[in-house]
């Protein structure tokens, strides 16, 4: 009888030990597979201290912002060549954003300033106090007094440092002008607690041709100003095109940005979309409800994935009033909003059942194969938080981590733990926190200790296994457990394995196994009744 194992992979906790395939393992703890056998993963290369223990952080130019929050969401401005190069979040109280100027303290860190995202309407329409009609056109000779008089309305909005308009507040009364050119001196609305770095406001007033009515604009005045004079007769400034450009609900959560520029968030039930390239512009008309409370969004090109707390749904639309949705006939809940990464154009998230995927074609649990409810449910999937590294699915919980590869199949458990992660696509590498202390995953020059077990090989009747042999470039770096009806029979330590053949106690057993664990990889693992057979 001859145990040959030429390719290793991970764990499937889902088959029995025995009927397993001959690659596959019953634990595998720290394990890469990436060359077909089983090989050790590397340590972390310190980056330094922090100078908070943050559970979110976001890579900025060479600098690091950093929340205590796990719940923050970050993205980038989606406009092109931002000159302020503004970051948007929420799950730091309401929705927020910062800018280049006001992010980063001066030890490297932030965000240092943010201001309150979106702009506000103006609480209360702007007044005409005054109307001298001394300033004005007289008719000409033959006119009557009333050549040219108007029914003239003002309207305001508020405008940020960074040239951002909100919507319109209410109109004001209708003021008479009888003379054109009279100067109109209206009192403007100021806001109250300036959260949202309003610095100017515009004025708009009404004009009307023989076609049509809007309001166009008549100047953009500091916030500082109370008043402004109108004295200009005739104006051809541009139209108000933001009547509907309405500031984020305050609980808003999720932000994340689709790649036909739109950003997308949710609240409750209730998922939401930014105006095209415009992430402080969120119209109620671009709003749609789900049947269950939204647990995470992900954006997947120009879908956006809504994880909820019943059925998954996908979004999709090439501008944001044209976007709908649809439920997917899938029963699978998301149990932690963390858990919710895009992979491979796809995304996963943790259920009660295993990890979910979800593309523009459907849904499906992905891990059904391999692993069942009961096992899957020993990792605590309602506290997973999970990264995308190199197209493998990388969670962390309270009772322990793994990776999952969605290609191989391959499950391997982590004995390295985080409290906060970064993909950093720049440099290609996973940043990762513990504590204070950050570090870059699996970049390090030393190798981490793996343990392999191999399935339960089943014999036929009991069968006498007294060989076995271990191949490996750096054999010395291994060691081996070998183990009968459950009991280890025989172990050899670290720099007792050579490569070549070695005998084994003579034992007979219906199941055997190998273990193997250290920091070499291993090539080759044998297992016979007799040292001609491992030739």
């Amino acid at each position: 009888m001859l145990i040959d194992i030429t390719m290793m992979r991970g764990e499937i906790p889902r088959i029995k030990d025995h009927l397993l395939p001959d690659e596959a393992a019953t634990l595998s703890v720290d394990c890469r597979f990436e060359r077909g056998v089983v090989a050790p993963r590397k340590g972390n290369v310190a980056l330094g201290t922090l100078p908070s223990t943050p559970h979110t952080l976001h890579k900025y130019g060479d600098n690091w912002l950093l929340w205590e929050s796990g719940n923050v969401s970050v993205t980038e401005s989606p406009m092109a060549q931002d000159p302020y190069q503004r970051v948007y979040f929420t799950g730091d109280g309401k929705p927020k954003l910062t800018s280049q100027d006001t992010a980063v303290l001066p030890n490297g860190f932030g965000p240092a300033t943010s201001y309150d995202l979106g702009v506000p309407r103006p609480t209360s329409p702007p007044i005409v106090t005054n109307i001298d009609s001394s300033t004005g056109e007289n008719p000409p000779d033959g006119e009557s007094a009333s050549f040219d008089d108007e029914d003239r309305l003002y309207i305001q909005t508020y405008v940020t440092r960074f040239g951002e308009e909100g919507a319109p507040g209410e109109a004001s009364l209708s003021a008479f002008i009888e003379k054109p050119g009279s100067a109109v001196t209206v009192k403007l609305t100021q806001p109250g607690v300036n959260t949202h770095n309003v610095t100017h406001t515009r004025l708009y007033r009404s004009v009307t041709s023989t076609s049509a009515s809007d309001y166009l604009l008549v100047a953009e005045i500091p916030i500082s100003n109370s008043h402004y004079v109108d004295s200009a007769r005739d104006i051809n400034g541009p139209v108000i095109e933001t009547w509907d450009y309405d500031v984020p609900p305050e609980n808003m959560q999720g932000i994340c940005v689709m790649a036909n520029g739109i950003c997308a968030g949710f609240a409750g039930n209730e998922v939401m979309f930014s105006e095209a390239y415009l992430p402080y512009a969120w119209p109620k008309a671009y709003r749609d409800t789900t049947e269950h409370e939204i647990v995470g969004i992900a954006a997947i090109g120009t879908s956006l994935v809504v994880a909820t707390k019943g059925y998954p749904y996908v979004f999709g639309g090439i501008t944001p009033d044209a976007i709908t949705g649809h439920k997917l006939d899938v029963e699978q809940s998301c149990v932690s909003a963390r858990s919710l990464v895009v992979l491979n154009g796809m995304a996963m998230y943790a259920s009660p059942d295993g990890l979910v995927v979800v593309s523009a074609d459907g849904a499906n649990v992905v891990t059904e194969p391999i692993i069942d409810r009961d096992h899957w449910q020993r990792f605590q999937p309602q506290t997973l938080h999970a990264v995308s590294v190199e197209g493998e699915y990388v969670a962390q919980g309270e009772n322990g981590g793994f990776i999952f590869d969605p290609l191989s199949k391959a499950f391997t458990r982590l004995t390295q733990t985080w409290d906060a992660a970064f993909t950093d696509l720049e440099r290609d590498v996973l940043v990762t926190v513990k504590g204070n202390d950050y570090s870059t995953w699996q970049q390090g020059p030393e190798d981490i200790h793996y343990v392999w077990r191999s399935k339960s090989f089943l014999m036929p009747v009991d069968c006498l296994m007294n060989s076995a042999r271990i191949q490996s470039p750096t054999p010395e770096r291994a060691s081996a457990k070998f183990i009968a009806d459950g009991q280890v029979v025989f172990e050899l330590a670290e720099g007792e394995i050579d490569g070549r053949a070695f005998r084994l106690p003579a034992v007979r057993a219906t199941t055997w196994q190998v273990e193997v664990s250290g920091t070499a990889e291993i090539e080759r693992i044998m297992v016979a009744s007799s040292m001609q057979e491992l030739a």
